[in-house]
């Protein structure tokens, strides 16, 4: 999957005909074969952006940054990100009219040993849910398998309570509370976070196993019904901590009890918990 030229030429067309101030895409780190975001705002650096299997953050995150506030944009989108794109444009973040959207009909991202990573595997969505202009032209028609539930979280169904409890302790006692994870997810945006309050006895800074099950628990809670499975926050992870747990877990939950939501799927679509039906299940409500 490598969509390099492309990309230049659509970033240089639109630098030519004035309709964007900010590119917003992938370059080369200039020390290995990783990428990094890149923010092209002189057409003559259009030559360093880049578009293959190792372009894996979500770019939607960089919407919210105050250097890209009211600038005219043009994005690079693949699906997962799309559905973080949806999601802003109906939360009223961003400005639809002041973005040009590329879609990549994406085969997959991979990691740092170049494996497949798992989000793409059980990806449902590979095609961009919102886009002004498609890669070649058009959709490639790839596969859209159905919603099937994380293997990792049918492995945690099986724990009772109290094991459930000690797994989730246990795996996320390294958590070192950077807020790397809230900082690179593109759904949260709020100026003043509620965890990190400083006269909050639940959610104060010390690095301890409680303190860290609290605010990574308020964290997912606030994502459920709006984690698109980017998995931007593991990436950002210094401790490589597998939150996709929380995320996933919570997609469960609301995947079987409003409806079969899924987040920004589809535009102006608010989320799971606006969708009240009296013929919801209650029985998971504690």
């Amino acid at each position: 999957m490598d969509y390099t030229n492309q990309i230049r030429e659509i970033a240089s067309k639109l630098f030519a005909e004035d309709k964007i101030d900010v590119f917003i895409g992938y370059r080369m780190t200039g020390f290995d074969e990783n990428q990094v975001p890149a923010l092209i705002r002189d057409p003559k650096e259009v030559s360093k952006l880049v578009f293959t299997d190792k372009s894996v953050f979500n770019l939607t995150n960089y919407l919210k940054q105050d250097h890209t506030r009211n600038k005219r944009i043009g994005l690079v989108v693949k699906g997962c990100d799309s559905r973080a794109l949806n999601l802003l444009l109906t939360e009223c973040q961003v400005k639809r009219e002041n973005l040009h959207i590329v879609g990549i009909p994406c085969k997959g991202v991979v990691d740092e040993n170049g494996n497949k990573m798992q989000n793409c595997i059980e990806c449902i969505y590979p095609n961009p849910v919102v886009f002004d202009e498609m890669i070649d032209g058009t959709l490639t028609g790839l596969e859209e398998p159905p919603y099937q539930v994380n293997a990792d979280i049918q492995n945690i169904a099986a724990m009772n309570l109290v094991e459930r409890r000690a797994y989730f302790e246990e795996v996320f006692e390294s958590c070192i509370r950077c807020n790397a994870c809230r900082h690179s997810c593109p759904m949260c945006y709020c100026a003043k976070c509620c965890i990190d309050q400083e006269t909050s006895t639940l959610y104060h800074g010390a690095n301890t196993t409680s303190s860290a099950f609290h605010a990574l628990m308020t964290w997912s809670l606030h994502l459920a019904g709006r984690c698109v499975d980017c998995r931007n926050c593991e990436k950002a992870c210094p401790s490589h901590l597998p939150l996709h747990l929380l995320h996933k877990w919570n997609e469960r939950v609301i995947y079987e009890n409003f409806q079969e939501h899924l987040a920004g799927v589809h535009e102006g679509d608010r989320g799971a918990f606006y969708k009240y039906s009296m013929k919801d299940p209650d029985d998971f409500i504690m």
